[in-house]
């Protein structure tokens, strides 16, 4: 590979961040419409199997777009990166505390301002909320670049110990922390396993589709017999669940727009969460309950189609407004030296593009 080789597009990439924002979408769903008190239990095993595809390989992609970032300078990724999710994450943790507050009054939980207050001060060090997960992946990068010199096998060794632990029953105090011991290791698979998983996306297709029933075997077996407690069952599922959500998104790659979802994947994940549950909330009012009660079981996968569109015409309508700083920093603000450090950004880490793919390119778009 030389230093000029141009990036590839690949499809299936953005597609697979399509899909896993989908899941997680489907899943804040389920989730809240249950806390809603609609009776749809079945959803919670669907989504119990599912997850073995919807972090994991949302993680794995993310690590892929990793590697360039770890040599540039720190206020190349500061700028570039960093800032940028420390800034999203603070102003969205603001705007999930409000909505929040319709969601335990939806399940009947009392609200104090004060531990409201002192839960979002501590927020950045205890997340709460589906912002976990840029917290993680800020976290994610850090920790990456400073052990970039130590020896990959001992990486990937140690944090797949964590991750087996945390995936067997292992559980912190707080979501953020429990959700970075499990997926850090994928998103190590992601930065210094790359070759063998843009590889998975190039496989026979009775391969691909071998491993996407396998998978779906295995994760309704862990579902219906509960077997996330034995240890390193799940986190077999998972890992599986990554070579499987390739296989899904190397088949769905020619639909455009799910490509799109994955190339839009950050204004989607921060407002999708407050619109599922603000439309919860109304559909759980006495005025539509018993009618949305009687077609409930489909409800889950309409509101997450909803809410990404919602969330997508928002962000939309915010582009050309003040409003747009809600997705983007104030251009002078938490910035590191002068502004021609953004030009450090990596072509390779620009969603959909690998530098050095040049071998994979029947797959790509």
């Amino acid at each position: 590979m030389t230093g000029t080789e141009a990036p590839v597009r690949i499809g299936w990439i953005d597609t697979g961040r399509g899909v896993a924002i989908l899941l997680v979408a489907l899943y804040h769903s389920a989730s809240w419409l249950l806390g809603a008190g609609f009776d749809i239990p079945y959803w919670r095993e669907i989504n119990e199997a599912l997850s073995s595809m919807r972090m994991p390989l949302f993680f794995a992609l993310a690590g892929l777009f990793a590697p360039k970032w770890l040599t540039v300078p720190w206020s190349a990724l500061w700028n570039s990166k960093l800032r940028l999710y420390v800034w999203v994450f603070v102003i969205w943790e603001v705007i999930g505390s409000v909505v929040f507050v319709l969601g335990t009054g939806m399940q009947g939980q009392g609200f104090s301002p004060r531990q409201s207050l002192l839960a979002l001060l501590v927020s950045p060090v205890a997340p709460r909320f589906e912002l976990w997960f840029i917290w993680a992946l800020t976290l994610f990068f850090v920790f990456a670049k400073l052990t970039r010199r130590i020896p990959v096998g001992a990486q990937l060794a140690v944090a797949g110990v964590v991750s087996l632990l945390a995936l067997s029953g292992w559980e912190t105090a707080n979501v953020g922390w429990s959700g970075s011991a499990r997926y850090y290791f994928f998103f190590l698979a992601g930065l210094y396993l790359r070759p063998v998983i843009l590889r998975l996306g190039t496989v026979a297709t009775p391969l691909a589709a071998g491993t996407v029933v396998g998978w779906a075997v295995l994760s309704a077996s862990v579902a219906v017999f509960d077997l996330r407690v034995v240890p390193g069952v799940y986190f077999v599922n998972c890992l599986v669940g990554v070579a499987a959500g390739v296989g899904v998104s190397r088949a769905l790659a020619g639909l455009p727009r799910l490509a799109f979802i994955g190339r839009t994947t950050l204004p989607i994940y921060l407002a999708h969460t407050p619109i599922i549950i603000m439309i919860s909330f109304l559909l759980s009012t006495p005025l539509l309950f018993p009618a949305i009660a009687t077609v409930a079981g489909i409800v889950p996968p309409v509101l997450a189609a909803v809410a990404v569109l919602l969330a997508l015409a928002l962000h939309r309508a915010a582009a050309p407004t003040p409003l747009r700083y809600l997705y983007q920093p104030v251009p002078s603000m938490l910035r590191i030296g002068r502004p021609s450090t953004e030009s450090s950004r990596p072509s390779s880490a620009r969603p959909g593009r690998v530098r050095g793919a040049g071998r994979h390119a029947r797959d790509t778009r």
